[in-house]
C-alpha cells in the first residue's frame, strides 16, 4: 500500500506541470488589439495608422490581426496571429508589405500579379492589395455609378476599413478608395 501511495505521489508530481500548463487560446479582441499596437510600436517605432484584431477573426486558438501604419515615409501593411500563452499575448505568422506611397504608372503589372484576367490597366498608390481582384469586381461599372466593392478574397469581417472600397465610374476611369487612403485607378479600355 505504501508503495502504491508513493507511486501515485510521484505520478501526480510529474504530471502536474503538464496539467497546469495553459493551453494556447485566443486573447480577447481588445487585449489583442492593445498588444498588437504595442508590438507594432516596438517593431516600427513611432507610427500612425490603423490596427485591429477583430472578434470575427478568431480562429481555433488565435485571433488574426491586421494593420496599415506609417513609420516616417514608409507604410506597412502588417498581419499577424495573436495567441495567449501562459498569460502573455504572442504574435506569429507575421507578414508585412512595406512601401513609400506614390502613384505607380498605368500598367497591367498589378492585375497580372494577382493572376486575374481583366482587360485594361491600373495605377495604384500602394502595392499592398490584390488590385487585380478588385478590378475584376468592378469591371463593367457604368459611368456615373458608384458601388462599394470588397477587395478581399476571403472572410474579411472586421477588416472592412482595409478591404471595402468605394468605386466611382466616370467616363473611361473607375476610381476606388478605402478609408485608409489606398486608391486604385482603373481604365478598362
Amino acid at each position: 500500500m505504501r508503495a502504491s501511495i508513493l507511486i501515485a505521489a510521484v505520478a501526480v508530481t510529474l504530471l502536474s506541470p503538464i496539467a497546469s500548463a495553459s493551453p494556447v487560446r485566443a486573447p480577447a479582441p481588445a487585449a489583442a488589439t492593445a498588444a498588437f499596437e504595442h508590438w507594432l510600436h516596438e517593431r516600427y517605432g513611432s507610427i500612425t495608422g490603423y490596427w485591429t484584431c477583430p472578434r470575427a477573426q478568431i480562429i481555433t486558438g488565435r485571433i488574426d490581426c491586421l494593420a496599415e501604419v506609417r513609420a516616417g515615409r514608409t507604410w506597412h501593411q502588417t498581419s499577424a496571429s495573436a495567441r495567449r500563452l501562459g498569460g502573455r499575448i504572442t504574435f506569429s505568422h507575421v507578414d508585412d508589405v512595406a512601401w513609400i506611397r506614390h502613384w505607380w504608372p498605368y500598367s497591367r503589372r498589378f492585375i497580372i500579379r494577382s493572376h486575374q484576367d481583366v482587360p485594361g490597366v491600373i495605377s495604384v498608390n500602394s502595392p499592398a492589395y490584390d488590385w487585380g481582384f478588385l478590378a475584376r469586381e468592378i469591371h463593367g461599372l457604368a459611368p456615373g455609378h458608384t458601388i462599394r466593392a470588397d477587395a478581399y478574397d476571403g472572410y474579411g469581417a472586421g477588416w472592412f476599413r482595409f478591404y471595402l472600397f468605394t468605386c466611382a465610374a466616370r467616363t473611361e476611369l473607375i476610381t476606388c478608395t478605402n478609408k485608409l487612403g489606398d486608391v486604385m485607378r482603373y481604365r478598362p479600355q
